[in-house]
């Protein structure tokens, strides 16, 4: 096994002699090396440019502080772009591009379609936001005189974008790409690309092939369809958001239970952060499965994201990828019910804000770095009647992982917020293979043709726990930094 050396220098030809690099792709890393957000990796073949996935940087503000850096190349340069799934950190950054001059095609599965056309738009009211809120000094160092991008570059995104189908091969420019189904969120799909095969006498030669993972799912997994066994490739580029880290087994109805029975005694409200799309519905689908079950007592739910409210409409509309169990168990009926409430507009919003409990409130964002979930813990932190269940990672230097971890003051729109409440967390509901599951998603892989593997999408203690686990592929091991470069073919 050779592991690259860790470093930034721009280019390797580890896969092309010189003399040879017309006929190669160029692989270059444009995000997620060495982090696990900000996903977008840019293929070239003789002049034809495209972007597999094209995210934002997410979590402390020194990560994001990365969305602002200029552009390798201008966005009139790049021909298509092809998405993984929707998640922000793999699409987020298409508005700026079109912002600055995309006119290509958008490729994606159609149920990701549908997820960007709630996702970008809202990206782009969050950039507004935070244009706002940066001070005099970050406008100067970042050179912005307007925000990122805006809710109408949002909009105006979805123009470009084309639904495909899994499982069928459709063309890119000079590549052939392939989706199949990753049971991570709606819509996700690992990804492969590759040049067709020319035919030289009887034999088939391929010239160039490359699996993107994307983000895994788990192995095993009670709401999303368990994953697909994508074809194998040349080079693979798989994800190691935990790389170093093993799914804790726990018993998640248990701890909700008892966080609803706590404030059911007490009057209380439980606040529950949670990503809007993927993460929103499994909690949703377990409190549905308590009641159903009579494990908890019957009261008030509300669903207080916007986003996820439409992103719930969308599993609606997308049962297939969803076990027969969720998809047939009378659950969408009952988020239709009368003890569901799906907040809408700002108004109704402030009103829960102040509800008397007991009740039990979703809302995004997950990490709470935004979004309505602020105003819930600025209200509700401070009582001992209240409970904070977090469903699931934090990113350090967010307010969850503060909140997590042990803080007994948090800031919250600049203001000191005590922490008296119940606070605990869930770590069961990740939408990401664990370790164990990453080995197991390249091991069917052994001996049928990998040349080499290409470790992303994680921070580097994950990256290179990855790399010695696999070790048992017998391939070249590769941990790209910001640009690393690389020129392939057969």
């Amino acid at each position: 096994m050779d592991i690259a050396p860790r470093d930034d220098s721009a280019t390797s030809a580890s896969a092309a002699a010189p003399g040879n690099l017309r006929d190669a792709v160029r692989v270059e890393f444009l995000g997620a090396a060495g982090f696990v957000t900000g996903s977008r990796t840019l293929l070239e073949y003789n002049g034809f440019r495209v972007y597999v996935d094209c995210g934002l940087y997410q979590g402390p503000k020194y990560v994001e502080a990365r969305n602002y850096l200029p552009l390798e190349s201008a966005p009139q340069t790049i021909d298509a772009i092809v998405l993984t799934h929707a998640h922000i950190d793999h699409s987020g950054l298409i508005p700026r591009l079109v912002r600055e001059g995309f006119t290509g095609k958008i490729f994606c599965t159609k149920p990701t379609k549908k997820l960007l056309e709630i996702i970008l738009p809202d990206a782009g009211k969050l950039q507004e936001e935070e244009y706002r809120q940066l001070s005099r000094g970050e406008l100067k160092k970042y050179a912005l005189e307007a925000p990122l991008f805006t809710r109408e570059d949002g909009k105006a995104a979805l123009d470009f974008v084309r639904s495909v189908d899994y499982n069928r091969d459709f063309k890119v420019g000079p590549f052939l790409v392939r989706y199949t189904w990753a049971g991570h969120i709606l819509g996700a799909a690992h990804t492969n690309v590759w040049l067709p095969a020319k035919v030289r006498g009887t034999k088939k030669i391929e010239k160039f092939s490359m699996l993107f993972s994307g983000d895994i799912g788990p192995e095993s997994t009670f709401f999303h369809k368990p994953l697909k066994r994508p074809k194998i490739a040349q080079n693979v580029v798989i994800e190691s958001t935990y790389g170093d880290r093993m799914r804790t087994e726990e018993d998640y109805e248990k701890k909700i239970g008892d966080a609803v029975r706590y404030v059911v005694e007490r009057k209380g409200m439980l606040v529950m952060p949670a990503f809007a799309v993927g993460r929103v519905q499994i909690v949703l689908y377990v409190l549905y499965r308590l009641l159903r079950a009579k494990k908890i007592p019957t009261l008030r739910i509300a669903v207080d994201s916007p986003m996820a409210i439409k992103a719930t409409k969308a599993y609606m509309r997308f049962r297939s990828e969803l076990t027969s169990e969720v998809a047939k168990s009378g659950f969408f009926e009952f988020l239709r019910s009368k003890n569901v409430l799906m907040v809408k507009d700002a108004e109704e919003s402030k009103a829960l804000v102040e509800a008397a409990g007991p009740m039990v409130v979703v809302s995004a964002s997950g990490m709470c770095t935004g979004g309505r979930v602020m105003h819930h813990l600025e209200h509700r932190l401070g009582d001992t009647r209240n409970y904070i269940l977090f469903t699931g990672y934090a990113g350090e230097g967010t307010l969850a992982h503060q909140i997590m971890t042990g803080a007994n003051r948090v800031q919250i729109y600049g203001k000191e917020v005590p922490v008296r409440a119940m606070v605990a967390q869930l770590q069961s509901f990740s939408a990401h293979a664990d370790l164990a599951g990453l080995i197991d998603w390249m091991r069917p892989f052994k001996d049928k043709g990998v040349e080499r593997i290409y470790i992303n999408h994680g921070e580097d203690a994950a990256r290179e726990n990855l790399a010695r686990e696999l070790a048992f592929m017998k391939a070249d091991i590769e941990l790209p930094r910001y640009q690393s470069t690389y020129y392939l073919h057969s």
